[in-house]
């Protein structure tokens, strides 16, 4: 049967068995709570993973005959699709297709249903928090919005509140005064707060020693990115690794530890 018959063949079907796939409106409103980083609604939509043939019902495409297949298909599809909207709505795009490029790579280790599953909810968990902890720049004046990007762009550097504003033509204290008042926060504080998010991920999603993040970030020392990273999160870049990394968090079967 060519393609142009099986399609007609597969539209007669669901026609006849009164099923179609999830409505436009559902899907969309789905993904905008990841996007919008809405933790609490996106727990709310996650797999049931004792329903190993949840990709089998009504409203989900059928893409193999095979049930893990099948799964492992929508896996693929719901990250790559949740990548490139997280991508356009403001996530760093080296982070967001790492990210991706990682949990297919669990997904493909896994041997059931039921673990990849489980993956998919941890996935759409992770993506759900990288956008809840986007700062909201809307609210923010160009000149500090230019600010965070000159930031974002240059965390391997040695940042200072006299380099920012000599790069975007702006007098020092007035940038400085501008910041705080708009995000509570100064820019130092910032700058720390946004070197601790990058080498966090550094230690989540990959193997780089603690010294060479350190250095890569522009801090001091070892002892100073410590104390720093402890200061943000509550965590040593140790403990940290240790308890979020996804390069380790996968044993035998891909079961975590």
């Amino acid at each position: 049967m060519n393609m142009k018959k099986e399609l007609n063949h597969r539209l007669f079907i669901q026609r006849e068995e009164q099923t179609s796939h999830i409505e436009y409106k559902e899907e969309y409103g789905y993904y905008d709570n990841i996007v919008a980083g809405n933790l609490e609604a996106v727990r709310q939509r996650f797999s049931d993973p004792e329903n190993e043939h949840q990709y089998n019902s009504p409203g989900y495409g059928r893409l193999s005959e095979n049930p893990i297949r099948n799964t492992r298909y929508h896996f693929i599809v719901s990250v790559a699709l949740i990548t490139r909207l997280c991508v356009e709505n403001g996530l760093e795009r080296e982070l967001a297709y790492t990210l991706s490029d990682l949990y297919i790579s669990k997904m493909d280790l896994l041997q059931t249903t039921r673990q990849i599953l489980v993956l998919h909810n941890e996935m759409l968990l992770d993506f759900t928090q990288q956008m809840a902890g986007l700062p909201k720049r809307q609210v923010y004046s160009v000149q500090v919005i230019k600010a965070m990007d000159y930031i974002y762009k240059n965390l391997n550097g040695r940042l200072s509140v006299t380099s920012i504003a000599k790069s975007l033509g702006l007098n020092r204290s007035y940038l400085s005064y501008l910041f705080h008042k708009e995000t509570g926060i100064n820019i130092s504080q910032f700058i720390h707060s946004e070197k601790t998010k990058a080498a966090s991920n550094m230690l989540r999603f990959s193997e780089y020693s603690y010294s060479d993040i350190a250095s890569y970030f522009g801090f001091s020392s070892q002892s100073h990115f410590i104390k720093c990273f402890r200061k943000e999160t509550g965590y040593t870049p140790m403990e940290y690794r240790k308890r979020f990394s996804l390069v380790t968090s996968f044993g035998n079967n891909g079961q975590t530890w």
